[in-house]
C-alpha cells in the first residue's frame, strides 16, 4: 500500500504545473495555492485508485488524495509569502496594500509580478514605466490608520477586500515647517493647508488628484501648477506628466504662454481663468479687460463642451481647434498684463 501511496503522490506532483512560477499578486498566491492543493488531491485520488489492487480502490483513492494534496500545496507555495510583503502593484501600477507589521515586511511584488526586496521607493508614470524615487527608503512611504503601508507617491490603494481607499498625506507644512503625521487635506493657492479631500476625480476606479497650485521647497512656497508628491520627510518629488496620463485631450507644453500650465484642455481652461482673476486682483488687468477675457473664455468652454463626443473625449482636430483659441486668448492676456494700454 505504501508503494501505491508513493506512486500516486509522485504522479500528482509531476502533473501539477508550478503555480509559484506564475504568481503575480498576493491574491493570486492565495487562490493558486488552494487550486494547487485541490488539483493535487484530485489527481492523487485518481492515480491512487488506479494503482490500488482490486477491492482497495477506495483506500488507494483516499491515500492518493491526501498525498497529492500535500504535494500540490507545497508545489504551489510561492517563494515569498504574502505575509512578508508590504503589498503589490497590479498590471496598471496601482498599489494593493497588505496589512503587515513593519518588522515582518521584507519586500513587495512589482507590476510584472516580480519580487523586489524592500519597500517601494518610486512610482509608475502614466506610461507604465517605473521611476525610482530620489528620497530615502525610510521616507518613501507611511503606515496609515489601518496599519497598511502606502507608498508616498500613491494617490490611494486597494485593501485586501478590493475596496479603494483614497490616500492621505504623510504630513503637511504649517508656516513653512513640516509636520509629520498622515491626514487628509490639500494646499490652496497661497500654500495654506486645508483639511478635507483634495480636488480631483475618479478615473478607472481610482482617485486622481488635480494639479497642485504650488508646492513647498525647503519650507518656501512656490506658486504655479505642479505635479508630484511629498515624501514622508516633506521633500517635494516632481513627477512629469505624459500624454498617456491624460488620454487624447492632452496638448503640447513647450510654449512660453503655457509655462507651468497643465496639459489637459479643461485644466488649462481653469488655469487661464485663475490667471485672469489674479490679474484683476493685482491690478495688471482692469475690470473691463478681465471681464472681456472671462467672457471669451466662457465662449471657448461652451464650444469645447459641444464638440465632445459621447465618450466625453475630443477629436484631434477639435482639440487642436480649441487649443488654438486658448493660445490666442492666453497671448492677449499676456500682452495686456505687460502693456500700459491693455486693450485688444
Amino acid at each position: 500500500m505504501l508503494r501505491h501511496h508513493l506512486i500516486a503522490s509522485l504522479a500528482a506532483a509531476a502533473l501539477i504545473p508550478s503555480i509559484a512560477a506564475a504568481q503575480q499578486t498576493c491574491a493570486e498566491q492565495r487562490s493558486g495555492r488552494v487550486a494547487g492543493t485541490l488539483a493535487g488531491a484530485g489527481i492523487g485520488a485518481l492515480l491512487g485508485s488506479a494503482v490500488a489492487g482490486h477491492g482497495d480502490k477506495g483506500t488507494g483513492a483516499v491515500i492518493g488524495a491526501v498525498g497529492g494534496g500535500i504535494i500540490g500545496n507545497q508545489v504551489s507555495k510561492p517563494k515569498t509569502d504574502c505575509i512578508d510583503s508590504y503589498g503589490y502593484y497590479d498590471h496598471n501600477g496601482i498599489w494593493h496594500a497588505n496589512a503587515v507589521r513593519s518588522r515582518n515586511a521584507v519586500g513587495y511584488y512589482d507590476a510584472n509580478g516580480e519580487w523586489v526586496e524592500g519597500a517601494p521607493n518610486g512610482y509608475y508614470d502614466s506610461d507604465g514605466r517605473w521611476i525610482a524615487g530620489r528620497s530615502s527608503v525610510a521616507s518613501s512611504g507611511y503606515y496609515d490608520s489601518d496599519g497598511r503601508w502606502v507608498p508616498a507617491a500613491a494617490s490611494g490603494y486597494y485593501d485586501v477586500n478590493g475596496r479603494w481607499v483614497a490616500g492621505a498625506a504623510p504630513g503637511h507644512y504649517e508656516n513653512g515647517r513640516w509636520v509629520q503625521g498622515f491626514g487628509t487635506g490639500y494646499y490652496d493657492s497661497n500654500g495654506r493647508w486645508l483639511s478635507g479631500s483634495a480636488p480631483g476625480r475618479y478615473i478607472n476606479g481610482r482617485w486622481v488628484a488635480d494639479a497642485a497650485p504650488g508646492y513647498y521647497d525647503n519650507g518656501r512656497w512656490v506658486s504655479g501648477n505642479a505635479y508630484g508628491y511629498y515624501d514622508a520627510n516633506g521633500r517635494w518629488v516632481s513627477t512629469a506628466p505624459s500624454a498617456g496620463g491624460y488620454g487624447r485631450d492632452v496638448v503640447y507644453e513647450g510654449r512660453d504662454i503655457w509655462a507651468g500650465a497643465p496639459l489637459d484642455i479643461r485644466q488649462r481652461e481653469s488655469w487661464l481663468e485663475q490667471r485672469i482673476r489674479r490679474g484683476m486682483d493685482d491690478g495688471s488687468l482692469n475690470r473691463f479687460e478681465a471681464n472681456r477675457a472671462l467672457r471669451e473664455l466662457f465662449q471657448i468652454r461652451r464650444e469645447e463642451a459641444s464638440l465632445r463626443r459621447g465618450d466625453g473625449m475630443l477629436r484631434r482636430r477639435d482639440r487642436d481647434y480649441i487649443q488654438a483659441k486658448l493660445d490666442t486668448l492666453s497671448r492677449n492676456i499676456r500682452w495686456m498684463r505687460n502693456n500700459d494700454e491693455r486693450r485688444y
